[in-house]
């Protein structure tokens, strides 16, 4: 993965992607023991309940991280459902046709979730529409931003967060017709964000099992179908991964972090 990053990055990046800033920075690429890392961690998003091996990853990981001596602190940042409204308009902004024109190539035909989204009965949105979602989008940035600088207070590195540990879904897999929520990586798109995702363990029906299901109360209709859907059963053996993220332009740390942590959970 590193290599991926690091090659198109070396030989005056910006000669070949406009987008590329800045080359490898192979100091940003390294973890010393001794300099105790800090992490946040995302339990729930405050709109999808993760399913239970999910729930068993994400404490798999926070665990095996203090048990190194590393703080680990949660994270509360700002309405998260907010920043999702805000990319999925974005989505939106043309309703769908340029997805439409790309399928039409090869008479693929879209999945439901994909036609739900898109259902092309509508015009394209104006330019002051997407002005003020542009501003809504720096706006939320700017708040989250502030939120994660705050953390130098409860660190004890002198630091903000270096790494936040999440869901990648709230689902270990991908059932058909079933993902039903982006949120957990699409606010990471949003926010400019780095991220990468780190396999932890596999799903145990012996194990991954709903406590006191009659307590549960959803937040909204989509998480209780998110909760309604997980079938120890049919979990059974998936991979269940989570992602740690990092802040704009960190891809150097991000994959250092991956590492570092896939080799305390590997022993």
């Amino acid at each position: 993965m590193q290599q991926k990053v690091e090659v198109p990055k070396e030989g005056a990046p910006t000669n070949i992607n406009p987008l590329s800033r800045i080359p490898w920075r192979d100091d940003k690429a390294v973890i010393s023991k001794d300099d105790p890392l800090s992490f946040g961690v995302l339990r729930h998003d405050g709109s999808a309940t993760p399913h239970p091996p999910v729930q068993r990853a994400i404490s798999t990981v926070v665990e095996a991280l203090e048990k190194q001596g590393h703080k680990v602190i949660e994270w509360h940042p700002p309405d998260h459902a907010r920043g999702v409204n805000i990319i999925q308009k974005s989505w939106a902004y043309d309703n769908g046709a340029d997805i439409r024109s790309a399928f039409a190539l090869s008479g693929e035909p879209m999945i439901p979730q994909i036609v739900g989204a898109f259902s092309g009965d509508k015009p394209p949105e104006d330019a002051t529409y997407i002005a003020a979602n542009n501003v809504a989008q720096r706006e939320y940035q700017k708040e989250y931003m502030e939120y994660w600088n705050s953390t130098a207070e409860l660190t004890g590195t002198g630091r903000p967060v270096d790494v936040v540990i999440a869901p990648v879904a709230p689902f270990s897999a991908a059932r058909p017709e079933r993902y039903s929520y982006y949120g957990y990586s699409s606010i990471v798109n949003l926010l400019d964000y780095t991220a990468c995702t780190l396999p932890v363990t596999t799903a145990d029906k012996n194990i991954d099992v709903v406590v006191d299901a009659a307590s549960f109360k959803p937040v909204r209709e989509l998480d209780r179908r998110i909760t309604k859907d997980y079938d120890a059963e049919i979990y059974d053996g998936s991979h269940v991964s989570v992602q740690l993220i990092g802040r704009r332009l960190q891809e150097e740390k991000v994959l250092a972090v991956t590492e570092y942590v896939a080799g305390i959970l590997k022993g």
